[in-house]
This record gives structure tokens, sequence and C-alpha cells, in this order.
């Protein structure tokens, strides 16, 4: 029973270039059956309804056809037995012989066994092209029965048979259609389930109910991750989520020995990934590239029980992220700035009482003298490495740090008042500016 894209194709020009809506086939396949098609002729009919009466043959010969290659899909399967495989063959090309013998309007008989044999399909796993490839096997076997039929009448007889063939093929595509419809149907519905079981379980294991039996067993199953191992997790944010690199991040992580699982969830994407043999740092390797907007990562945590923590843990390093940053902050490479964005509002009061009157001069000095005092640290003191860092002479950074002193009211040769400073210039950074 052949089809496939042409016959989309068809249907799409038929339509104004339009496929029909998944899910509609009742209603819009009964009004364009009536606006395309035509009464059967009579030498049709009649070879059609001959060849009705045999079907169990046709149903027999067509499992015999299919067997040399479809069945080995199917049997590969494990869940279509030969007799319904065998109803199917008979049932559709009884649908065709039906609307072949008494047209396309009354559809009682001859929709329901296409629309029977896509959902089961899908549901089965089969993959639609070996479905279609029985359906042309079919769609030849029943013109080559029919031929038999027509070519024991006379002449002139046959001549008229042969002259109504389109509708053999009609009567194929509509029924194929149909069929393809129906699985698309089921797919697309059993994605939408499989999404919602995988949300309600994603949701209920960063909300910390990992430690529920039956929320972990439920969801070993169905995530296909181990209740027991060592995991990350990872929040990404960005409104546009492009399913094609997640899946590719995933494949990536998978060659890797690392399993995952990904969730979108309003403006972010939730990663879990069980690190088997890998490492934090080659998980942010390996998604780096497929990052489009900052995320943030956990530490390590202990299987499905403490996987709300890390997602706490996630979002506390995403936080440390600067706003309009491109990559993965890693929690345990920023665990002063975690410390800060923790706390937000003693951050911002160690800021204030610390640089207060630093941060009240205008941008420009602001920055310079911040910036120098960030150098300053980085290099380990050093005020010539500073200068050469800034295209400054030393004696520059040193003036520049004793006015920062005087503005501050504390001597940086203070430790304490030297901590409090790197951490007010975290909090400024992450948190002020």
């Amino acid at each position: 029973m052949a089809t496939g894209r042409a016959v989309e194709q068809d249907w799409s020009k038929a339509l104004g270039g339009e496929i029909p809506a998944r899910g509609t086939v009742p209603g819009l396949y009964r009004g364009l059956m009536t606006e395309h098609s035509h009464a059967p002729r009579s030498v049709i009919r009649e070879v059609a309804a001959v060849v009705l009466a045999d079907l169990p043959s046709f149903a027999d010969r067509l499992a015999e056809m299919g067997a040399v290659r479809e069945e080995r899909i199917y049997a590969r399967n494990g869940k279509v037995p030969s007799a319904d495989m065998w109803k199917s063959f008979h049932d559709n090309g009884r649908s065709v012989l039906l609307l072949m013998t008494r047209g396309f309007e009354d559809e009682r008989e001859w929709l329901a066994p296409p629309l029977a044999t896509g959902r089961r399909r899908a549901e089965q796993g089969v993959p639609l092209e070996s479905v279609l490839h029985l359906f042309r096997l079919g769609g030849t076997l029943l013109w080559e029965m029919l031929l038999a039929e027509a070519r024991r009448r006379s002449p002139a007889e046959l001549e008229e048979f042969v002259d109504g063939t389109m509708l053999l093929w009609e009567s194929i595509d509509r029924i194929s259609v149909i069929m393809v419809d129906s699985y698309r149907t089921w797919q697309a519905e059993a994605r939408r389930r499989a999404n919602r079981r995988k949300e309600s379980l994603v949701g209920a294991l960063i909300g910390g109910r990992g430690v529920d039996p039956t929320v972990s067993a439920h969801s070993e199953a169905e995530l296909n991750l181990p209740a027991r191992g060592r995991y990350v997790v990872v929040l990404v944010t960005g409104e546009e989520t492009d399913e094609d690199s997640l899946r590719a991040a995933q494949s990536c992580l998978a060659v890797q020995g690392m399993q995952s699982v990904w969730l979108s969830r309003g403006d972010r994407v939730v990663w879990l990934v069980e690190l088997g043999p890998g490492t934090p740092s080659r998980v942010a390797e390996l998604l780096t590239p497929h990052m489009r907007d900052r995320a943030g990562m956990s530490g390590v945590v202990d299987g499905f029980a403490e996987l709300g923590v890390g997602y706490q843990l996630a979002e506390t390093a995403l936080l440390t992220q600067p706003s309009g940053a491109v990559g993965i902050a890693v929690l345990d490479d920023r665990l002063p700035e975690a410390l800060v964005v923790s706390s937000p509002q003693l951050s911002q009061r160690l800021a204030a009482r610390t640089l207060g009157r630093i941060l009240e001069l205008d941008a420009a000095e602001r920055e310079m003298l911040l910036d120098t005092l960030e150098t300053w640290f980085r290099t380990e003191r050093s005020a010539g490495r500073t200068g050469a860092l800034l295209y400054c002479h030393r004696n520059t950074v040193l003036n520049r740090l004793r006015k920062v002193e005087l503005l501050t009211g504390k001597s940086l040769e203070d430790d304490r008042h030297q901590l409090a400073c790197r951490l007010a210039l975290m909090a400024y950074r992450t948190l002020l500016q």
C-alpha cells in the first residue's frame, strides 16, 4: 500500500501547500474524499469485490512477501506477534477494497484499520519506514490480484479496468496517509507524556525528594540514571533552547562515559550529570561549546539523595557569574564569590563600609583605584608587576594605593583589612556593578 513523502506532497498540493493537521483525520479526510474522488466504475467495483472475497489469501501472500525483510525488523522489536501482522494486512487490504467498491463517503468500516495500525506500530516502536514498506508491498500485491482477475474478462472490460486503475492508487494513498498521520499523532503524544514524566521526576529530584525510595526507583527506571553515583548539577540560563545542541552535548557526555538528563524549565535548562569516570572540569569542558549564556555548576554530590543540595549549589554558582557572561561558573573554583552571593545583604554592607568613600567618586577615578587594588592583590602585592599590567610607573601604583588607604581609613598592610578589601571587591563586582 504505497505512500511516503510523495503521498504527502500530493496532499500538500491538494491543500494549497499544507499537510493535513495531525489528529484531525476523520472530519478532514471526509471532506477531501468527497471533493476529489469519483464513483467506482462498474468493472473496477466487480473485480475488487472478487478480490475482497479472497482477502485471507491476500494476507497470507503478503505475510510471505514481508517475511524476508520486515518480519526480522518486527521480530527484533519483540512486540509484534505474527497474528497481529496478519490481521493488519487483512484489515488494511479490506479497507482499500471497500473504498474501491463503495466509494469514499462511508468511513465507518474502512477508516479504523489504518488508524489502529499507525497507533499500534508507533506504540510497538516499529520504524515508520518498515510499516510503509509493507504498505507498498501490499499495494503491489493488490494490483497483481486485481489485474489477474481482470484478465479473465473480455478485452473491453480489461480496457475499462485499466482506465479506472487510478482508483486503486488513490485508495491506497489515502489509507497510507491516514496510517502515517495516526503513527505520528501517537508518537507526538508519547513524547509529550514522556516529557511530562521526565519533568515531574527531575523536579522531584532537584526539590530534594531523591531520598524517597519510590521517587528514586521511578527516576532510575524512567531517566536511565543510577540512584547512586557521583553527580553534578548544571543550571543554564537563556530563554532560547536549541534542543539539537542539547542533544549533541548529551552525546558528547555519553561518549566519555557520563550519563545525563536535561530538562528545560522556563528560561533555564537543568542538567543532571552522573560523572562515572569523568570529572566536573571535564563536564564543563564538554558543555561550554554548547553554551549561549551563563551557567553554574555545583560541586560533586552523592546520588539522587543529594541532588536537591546540588541544585541549590548550582544556583549559587550561577549567581557568581556576571550578567552577560557566557560559560560555566564552577562552584569549587569560585567559593569566595559563592560566600559573597550566599549572603548578599551582608556582602553589600561589607562593600559599602570597606570601600564606601571610593564608591562615591566619579566613575573614572573609582574604576582606576579599584582596578589598581585588584591588580595589586592579583600580583601578590607587587607594585612593579601591577604597574607593568596597568601600563604605568610603580610610583603611580604606590600613589594610588596610598589614596585607597586614605579613603578607606585603614592600612593595606593590615591582614584583616586586606581580607575585607578582597571580599568587598568581589561583592562590588558581583552584586553592585
